[in-house]
C-alpha cells in the first residue's frame, strides 16, 4: 500500500491531467459575437467593406441588414437585436433614440441627390424637363425613406412638383427606384450619386443643388444593451481608413 502522502499526490497529479485535457495551455477567449448593424440601403456595397476593415483590426465579425431606413427603424422599435443603426437622415435615428437606449451618436457622411435614367436614355437636362411629356414614369423613394423626402422636397424647391406628382410611382427603397429605371419600368428616377455609381445599366441625368433640399446625412446610432463594441465600431466609421473607403464609393462628409 502507497503511504497517505503518496495517495494524496497521486491524485493531485490526476486531477492537474484531467484539467489540461479539458481547458489547453494558452488556450484562445471566445470569439466575440459578431457586431449586428442595420443600415441604409444604399451603403449596401461600401459598409461591408469598412465592416471587413474592422474585422481586420479587431478580429470581431459584423453582419449587415440593409433596407430603407425607416423599415429598419421600425424593425429595431419591435426589437430587432441591432446593434448599430445607421439612417440616411437624422431623423430616424431620432426616432430610435426615443425608443431604445442609445450609446453614442454621430453625422458620419454626406451625399449628392441626384435624377438617374437609363444609359440608352435621352438627354435630361435639368429638373424643369421632368415636367415634359416623354418623362412618364418617375421613380421616388416611399414618402417615409429619406431618399423620397429628399427627393420630394427637391421638387418642389425647383417648381416642379406640381406637374409630376400624378407619374410619381414610390418604392420601398432608394434602390428599388433605381432598380425600376435600371429595368425600364421607369423612366427617371430620383436617387443617391452613389446609387448610380453601382448600376451600369443607368446614368446620372443631373444633380440638384444642395439648397434645394434638407441636407443630406448619415447617421449612426450605436444601440445599448447587446455589445459594449457597437460604440467603438460607430467610431471606426468616422475613421480616416474608413473615411476613404466611403469617399471612393462617392460619398461626402457630413454638411
Amino acid at each position: 500500500m502507497f503511504p497517505d502522502v503518496t495517495r494524496r499526490s497521486l491524485l493531485w497529479a490526476l486531477v492537474v491531467s484531467l484539467l489540461l485535457l479539458v481547458v489547453p495551455a494558452g488556450a484562445a477567449e471566445p470569439a466575440a459575437a459578431p457586431l449586428a448593424v442595420y443600415a441604409a440601403a444604399s451603403l449596401t456595397e461600401s459598409l461591408p467593406k469598412v465592416g471587413a476593415a474592422w474585422t481586420a483590426r479587431t478580429g470581431q465579425g459584423v453582419t449587415f441588414a440593409f433596407g430603407a431606413s425607416s423599415r429598419l427603424a421600425k424593425q429595431i422599435e419591435a426589437g430587432a437585436p441591432a446593434d448599430v443603426f445607421v439612417s440616411a437622415d437624422t431623423e430616424w435615428v431620432d426616432f430610435v433614440a426615443a425608443r431604445v437606449p442609445v450609446t453614442a451618436r454621430a453625422a458620419l457622411l454626406g451625399n449628392t441627390l441626384v435624377a438617374a435614367v437609363r444609359t440608352d436614355a435621352p438627354a435630361l437636362a435639368g429638373p424643369a424637363a421632368l415636367a415634359e411629356p416623354a418623362w412618364r414614369r418617375l421613380a421616388l423613394a416611399g414618402e417615409n425613406v429619406p431618399a423620397g423626402r429628399y427627393a420630394r422636397a427637391a421638387l418642389a424647391a425647383t417648381g416642379v412638383w406640381g406637374a409630376v406628382e400624378g407619374r410619381v410611382v414610390s418604392g420601398d427603397s432608394v434602390r428599388t427606384a433605381l432598380a425600376w429605371v435600371a429595368a425600364g419600368e421607369a423612366d427617371a428616377a430620383i436617387v443617391y450619386r452613389t446609387d448610380v455609381r453601382v448600376e451600369p445599366r443607368v446614368r446620372e441625368a443631373f444633380a440638384f443643388p444642395a439648397s434645394a433640399h434638407p441636407p443630406i446625412v448619415y447617421a449612426g446610432a450605436a444601440l445599448g444593451g447587446r455589445s459594449p463594441a457597437a460604440a467603438s465600431f460607430l467610431t471606426f466609421c468616422q475613421s480616416a481608413e474608413a473615411r476613404a473607403i466611403f469617399v471612393a464609393a462617392g460619398f461626402t462628409p457630413p454638411p
